[in-house]
């Protein structure tokens, strides 16, 4: 066993430990945690008394303390838990890991363990939340694929919750595009629901991870699933609704988002179709943005996807550059940030006028030249 695998097994035991105690629910675990990273620091503060009381209640500190001198059930307990972690390949974090998602961490109610499969990454705290109803229409579908393949083909990771209809459509087109994927299950990760996304629970696990706040095991609970979609919103900067009845797990999530701080953003649809119904009521009551083209939300995340964005631009332009033709690569090297008129391109490259406008033109069209007013030419990144 590795010495990195021993320290999170010790975070996980400590996190696990807290989960224990009938009563202390994730916001006050999560209080705990910021005064008390690990067993030591705890049981110092609980020598403290008063800031204990202060922080819990004298009834939540009592059976923390309580607990803490006899672990032996505990102990049992987690020892099941290690091994059938091990037994089954399945990953975890805690909220007091590196590797915990970090937009995740700063909602009131993180859920304190995640158990997953395949791989957590850093770029997800750029994702949008793609969800909607189980039975999309032929719209739904259309809108569903066009929005997802342009947040995937400009790298946004993409979190939805695998269930059948506009859920399992999000993580396909991310896939397909080679994109980052997260499913957040409302059962166990180690429990494929709906049994009909097999093929794509092992294909998010491959090219990104299924996520879940549920012990192995657990099977999926119409109860589960509300707690679920606080965590699909947590993880993402944005979330987008594609199509929605007036009542579902969608609205539940874009309730969570507003709660969250997070941008919400809607599907307009047909008035008299029930799937957009509650999309458009959103739109009208002013709680989510309308999105009639994956640009609308760029614009409203432009701040917070800056850096992705920019990197996948970066990416791209490389790309061209490569293709570039002798006159073109000339014509590039001349053009800066800084705006340079058509005669000074022509001086400083040597090409005559006519030469540099057919050329700039082209380099216009790759999208590595950006003309201003008064024929003046800039790099467009």
């Amino acid at each position: 066993m590795s010495n990195n695998y021993r320290f999170q097994l010790d975070e996980l035991k400590y996190v696990y430990f807290l989960k224990s105690i009938k009563g202390l629910g994730e916001i006050k675990i999560k209080k705990l945690i910021s005064r008390c990273r690990n067993f030591e620091q705890l049981k110092d503060f609980l020598n403290e008394k008063f800031p204990i009381i202060q922080l819990l209640g004298p009834v939540l500190a009592g059976k923390l303390e309580k607990s803490l001198s006899n672990t032996a059930a505990f102990e049992r307990e987690f020892d099941l838990l290690k091994k059938k972690l091990e037994s089954s390949g399945i990953k975890f974090t805690t909220i007091i890991s590196k590797n915990y998602p970090e937009n995740l961490k700063q909602i009131p109610d993180p859920p304190v363990i995640l158990y997953y499969k395949g791989k957590l990454t850093r770029e997800d705290k750029y994702s949008v939340g793609v969800v909607g109803t189980r039975a999309p229409t032929q719209y739904g579908q259309l809108v569903c694929e066009n929005l997802t393949e342009g947040l995937s083909k400009s790298s946004v990771p993409v979190i939805s919750g695998m269930a059948i209809g506009v859920d399992s459509i999000a993580h396909s087109v991310a896939l397909r595009n080679s994109n980052i994927t997260y499913a957040v299950l409302g059962s166990g990760v180690d429990v494929v629901y709906p049994y009909e996304n097999s093929k794509l629970y092992k294909a998010i696990i491959e090219h990104g991870a299924v996520i879940s706040e549920y012990e192995p095991g657990v099977q999926p609970d119409k109860t589960n699933f509300p707690a679920r979609n606080r965590i699909i919103s947590g993880i993402s900067i944005g979330v987008l609704i594609i199509e929605s009845g007036l009542k579902g797990g969608s609205l539940i999530t874009a309730n969570f988002a507003l709660d969250q701080n997070k941008e919400v953003f809607a599907v307009p649809g047909n008035i008299t179709s029930n799937a957009s119904k509650g999309t458009n009521e959103l739109i009208k009551r002013g709680m989510a943005k309308p999105v009639t083209e994956v640009s609308d939300i760029f614009e409203e995340l432009e701040a917070k996807l800056k850096p992705i964005l920019k990197k996948e631009i970066f990416e791209n332009q490389v790309k061209v550059i490569k293709t570039l033709n002798e006159k073109e690569n000339k014509l590039f090297s001349v053009i800066n940030d800084e705006p340079l008129n058509i005669d000074q391109i022509s001086e400083v490259s040597g090409f005559n006028i006519t030469d540099c406008l057919v050329n700039l033109l082209s380099l216009e069209f790759k999208g590595v030249v950006k003309q201003l007013p008064g024929k003046n030419f800039i790099r467009s990144c």
